[in-house]
């Protein structure tokens, strides 16, 4: 999953109202009430139009505001109305949970964690760990900041200070930006049982069936490299394959993880892979522009709910092959 990081903008003196990026929060919330919802900061005049949009006019856009420099998202909205270059400094942050014991046995990875940076009062970035708990903050002036690690419910989280004792600490780290050197890194070490309560993200998984004209099932393990399945969200494609592991549990998996609330799209491409390029972990990106079969891909879609993050949403398809 991409690294979001988005830098705060300041108020423009036109706008109508004293809050608009709390009034486009408020009406994007009353629009999908399903989406959990993030109070943007934002340019004041896109945040006004928004605010003033339609929710269908608003759901036709696929996410996107009228404007080149704005973009709402289910579960974050943020606009801006300056440049978005990333030349100045930035930070590092890793954010992990730590096993149990004060001796920190072993950590994991704490994926999908909303990541707040400040700069004295002031929030003035936000973001998501990715799947691996990174996050890079760009364009930073030299200066101090504070960097934040957030729970879902929008307490933070406990970490660690200190690995020789059992002391927490909530999550909050100030770090110095220079004028040269390194990037600064934010290393948060958070108590055990700390990324499942932080995410903000699910992960799907189902099973594939196909089936051919007649309605027959296909063999299962033609199906694995008969198809490439696409997840596709906000114009970012992700693609793998049904996974086909044994006889014992004749199911053709599919898994995508990272999955914020809102509506994804799932696309079955047919594909004719010669034989001598079906290996494990190849280009699937390769395989889809060279190997896709002459017909239209299957599409469908499934929703995540706020409800549902945290946990599992199933994906479970039954589809017909066209070729067979």
């Amino acid at each position: 999953m991409k690294r979001l990081a988005y830098l705060l903008l300041p108020l423009a003196a036109c706008a109508t109202s004293d809050d608009p990026c709390g009034d486009a929060a408020a009406h994007i919330a009353a629009c999908f009430p399903d989406h959990a919802i993030i109070s943007p900061s934002c340019d004041p005049d896109t945040a006004g139009d928004i605010a003033s949009t339609s929710c269908d006019e608003l759901a036709m856009r696929d996410g996107k505001s009228d404007g080149w420099s704005c973009i709402w998202m289910p579960w974050l909205a943020t606009c801006g109305g300056g440049s978005s270059s990333t030349s100045g400094k930035k930070i590092e942050v890793s954010v992990e949970e730590c096993g149990p014991g004060a001796l920190c046995p072993y950590v994991q990875s704490a994926s999908c964690g909303l990541v707040t940076l400040h700069k004295g009062s002031a929030e003035v970035a936000r973001g998501y760990s990715s799947g691996g708990g990174r996050l890079t903050f760009e364009g930073l002036a030299a200066g101090e900041y504070t960097v934040k690690v957030h729970l879902r419910n929008d307490t933070l989280a406990k970490m660690l200070p200190d690995e020789l004792s059992d002391a927490t600490a909530p999550a909050s780290s100030k770090i110095t930006v220079g004028g040269s050197g390194d990037a600064p890194w934010a290393r948060f070490e958070l108590v055990n049982g700390s990324a499942e309560k932080l995410t903000r993200c699910a992960q799907s998984r189902g099973n594939l069936t196909v089936k051919d004209r007649a309605g027959h099932p296909v063999d299962r393990k033609l199906v694995e490299w008969d198809w490439i399945v696409e997840h596709e969200v906000d114009g970012a494609i992700e693609r793998t394959r049904p996974l086909f592991f044994s006889e014992n549990t004749g199911e053709n998996i599919i898994d995508f993880r990272l999955l914020h609330t809102g509506t994804h799209k799932l696309r079955f491409v047919r594909v004719n892979i010669p034989t001598y390029l079906q290996k494990p972990n190849p280009d699937y990106d390769r395989l889809r522009r060279d190997y896709a079969a002459n017909t239209p891909p299957i599409e469908t879609t499934f929703t995540v709910s706020a409800s549902q993050v945290g946990g599992t949403v199933s994906i479970n398809r039954t589809i017909t092959d066209p070729l067979r």
